[in-house]
């Protein structure tokens, strides 16, 4: 006799029993920069490529990591049945952070949407300020997660247009460390790609499972 199971017949997309664990390394770069692919074999738009113009700045020891969205969802209501459905908007996706390490102050400046950093060498110093926001400031950000550091797995979330957004603060606690909460990097449509990756994408490169 068969055991019963309950599962559905036909052709069936089953998870995997793969789980992941760990914040991902959160790069970012200006948006006037070109990603590395521009676009990769089969459409896509994604990765940086660091240059002397517009290098490729690491966020230090992140922690408390979320991916989110935005949407305005508005319900068709019909009298005579009820809410037949809804109509949704994706307005932004963002990652919220604490950041844990402070230093270098020129890389940490646009995270807290201050200043030019000025590095004074002879005196062995930087110096940051406090000023006005410049939103005319935009980056694409790369957070990727090794989860198989054997075989090379990863996944990647890239996003094309994205502010520092929202204000942040400062916990100093007694014997604890520093670390800068509530920081958010907000990625807006882009307009100049493909109508489906208007925010970004998430590629996941797995040749043991996906390849042939």
């Amino acid at each position: 006799m068969a055991l019963v199971t309950g599962t559905p017949l036909g052709n069936l997309d089953l998870q995997e029993d793969r789980y992941l664990e760990g914040a991902p390394t959160i790069f970012f770069q200006r948006y006037e920069a070109n990603p590395l692919k521009n676009p990769d074999s089969d459409g896509f738009y994604w990765g940086l490529s660091g240059t002397t113009t517009y290098p490729a700045y690491e966020l230090g020891c992140v922690t408390e990591v979320n991916f989110s969205e935005n949407l305005t969802m508005n319900d068709v209501l019909c009298d005579n049945i009820g809410v037949k459905s809804t109509i949704m908007q994706r307005n932004y996706v963002e990652f919220t952070l604490t950041l844990q390490s402070p230093f270098p102050l020129s890389t940490v400046t646009y995270a807290l949407k201050t200043g030019d950093v000025t590095l004074n060498a002879a005196e062995g110093t930087e110096k940051m300020p406090i000023g006005q926001i410049n939103n005319q400031l935009f980056w694409m950000v790369y957070a990727i997660r090794v989860y198989d550091e054997l075989t090379g797995d990863y996944v990647v979330f890239h996003l094309h247009k994205c502010q520092f957004v929202d204000a942040w603060s400062l916990d100093t606690p007694f014997g604890d460390k520093w670390a800068f909460s509530n920081i958010k990097m907000r990625a807006f449509a882009d307009s100049t790609k493909p109508s489906a990756q208007t925010f970004g994408n998430i590629i996941r490169a797995d040749y043991s499972v996906l390849g042939s």
